[in-house]
Parts: C-alpha cells; sequence; structure tokens
C-alpha cells in the first residue's frame, strides 16, 4: 500500500512548475482585461500592444482558456511610444480645428464681401434712378416754363417767384397784353399816363376813401375777381380786368384817358 504522505518523484517541481505557470496566466489575464477595459488611446498604443502580442506568440508563451495570446506588460519604450502618439494624435487633431476655424472665417467672410456687395450694387441703382428721376422731373419743369412763356400773357400761369418780378415792375407786362386787345403802340401812352393817375402802377394801391383798389382802381375792388382768383396779389389778372373795362366802357386807353381828363377830380 501506499502511504498518504508519498510524494510522486517529480511531483514537488511539476507542481511547482503548474503555480508558475497559473500564476503568469491569471497575470496576463488581468493585463488584458486592463487593457480592454481602457479607453482606446490611438494608433501607437495599438501597435505597441499588438507588437507585445506577436511577440509572445512567437516565441510560444502559453495561452489562457479564452484564446487570448498571453501578453507581457508594457514596458517603458511602449509607454513612451504610446505617449508619442497621444501627442501626435493631439498636433494633427489641433491642426485640423485650426484649418477648419480657417476655412470657416474664409468662408464667412466671402458671405459678408458678396453681401456688401449687393447692398452696394443695389444702393449704386437706386442713386442711378433718383438721379434719373430728378433729372426727368426737371426736364419736365423746365419745357413747361418754356411753354407757359410761349403763351400769351393772359393765358399764362405764373409761379410764385415770377409774380413777385410782375409786382416789382408790371408795365412790361401790361405793353404786352396791350398787343392781345388788339391796340397799337400810339394806345400805350394813353394807357400809361391814365394808370400812373390812378394808382401809379401799384398793385397794392388802396383809396383810402373810396376803397378803389389795384392799378386800375377797381370800385368796388371784388369786381376783379371776375378776372381771376388771384386778383388781390396778381398785375397781370388786375391789368387784365382793367382792360376789359376800358374796352367795354371806352373802347381804348385813349379814349379812357380823354375821359378822365375831362373830370375834375379825376375818373373814368
Amino acid at each position: 500500500m501506499r502511504s498518504s504522505n508519498y510524494t510522486p518523484r517529480h511531483g514537488t517541481a511539476a507542481s511547482a512548475e503548474a503555480s508558475s505557470t497559473s500564476k503568469a496566466t491569471t497575470s496576463k489575464r488581468a493585463a488584458v482585461r486592463a487593457a480592454v477595459r481602457r479607453p482606446i488611446v490611438g494608433g501607437a498604443l495599438a501597435v505597441a500592444m499588438l507588437g507585445s502580442v506577436g511577440a509572445s506568440v512567437a516565441i510560444g508563451e502559453p495561452s489562457d482558456s479564452s484564446g487570448v495570446a498571453a501578453m507581457s506588460l508594457p514596458t517603458p519604450a511602449t509607454e513612451a511610444a504610446v505617449a508619442d502618439g497621444n501627442q501626435a494624435d493631439t498636433a494633427r487633431l489641433a491642426q485640423d480645428r485650426r484649418e477648419s476655424n480657417v476655412s470657416r472665417s474664409a468662408s464667412r467672410e466671402q458671405d459678408r464681401l458678396a453681401v456688401a456687395e449687393r447692398q452696394k450694387k443695389a444702393a449704386a441703382k437706386k442713386a442711378a434712378a433718383a438721379k434719373a428721376a430728378a433729372a426727368k422731373k426737371k426736364a419736365a419743369a423746365k419745357q413747361k416754363r418754356a411753354a407757359e412763356k410761349a403763351k400769351p400773357i393772359s393765358e399764362r400761369e405764373f409761379t410764385d417767384a415770377e409774380i413777385k418780378q410782375i409786382q416789382a415792375d408790371p408795365a412790361p407786362y401790361g405793353k404786352q397784353l396791350l398787343g392781345e386787345y388788339g391796340w397799337g403802340e400810339g394806345e400805350w401812352s394813353c394807357l400809361m399816363s391814365l394808370w400812373i393817375g390812378e394808382s401809379d402802377w401799384r398793385w397794392d394801391a388802396t383809396n383810402s376813401s373810396s376803397g378803389a383798389y389795384g392799378i386800375p382802381q377797381s370800385l368796388p375792388a371784388s369786381k376783379m375777381a371776375t378776372a381771376g382768383a388771384d386778383w388781390k396779389t396778381n398785375p397781370v389778372t388786375q391789368m387784365q380786368w382793367g382792360m376789359d373795362y376800358i374796352k367795354t366802357s371806352y373802347g381804348t386807353p385813349c379814349g379812357a384817358k380823354a375821359f378822365w381828363d375831362g373830370n375834375n377830380p379825376h375818373w373814368y
């Protein structure tokens, strides 16, 4: 019978070797599990790990029961390679971000310049249109004034500036009106003398005792409204009414002047 304390011939060495193998396998399994749980750090680490696995397989190191090749722990050289790889990845990512930012900035600047150019063109087009419209309006006004000046005095429409000019010296306009009534040059001196005596050719002359008003001294003054609504301020309207009155009552300015001379005080 064998004793219970019997030890096989090579039992101690075999047991020691099995124990050592078991410990190595357990250590490598822990390294694998830690590597699996560790976040992916880049191409350099992966290459280092794969190199370690390949070396282990090449020298015939045993594998664990899950089929994963036994791995040796990272060496300082491996860690340095990993660190260099991480730095390269970080630098590359930073460069990519810078290039992306530069590209976006350039794109935004191009968009801004395009918008500014469109706005500039729109403003220039609007200014050109406004200038053209103003020039057209000015030309139309000039043409209208020329057409008005070509009309007989009795048919013209005067601007405020022209009315002020006529108020300052109505006689030249009265002489033009004289021809429209068919009277010759000889009648002009009679008309000139008659209205000098009546109002001194002042459009706002007022007789304080009778109320007669204007160049022809209409009495009452409102009679001149039949010649135009602007009779109070427009000398041409006053002269038109006066000539109508002379033609109807005396035929000519000289006939009116003769009547005026024959009355004392003078009136016609």
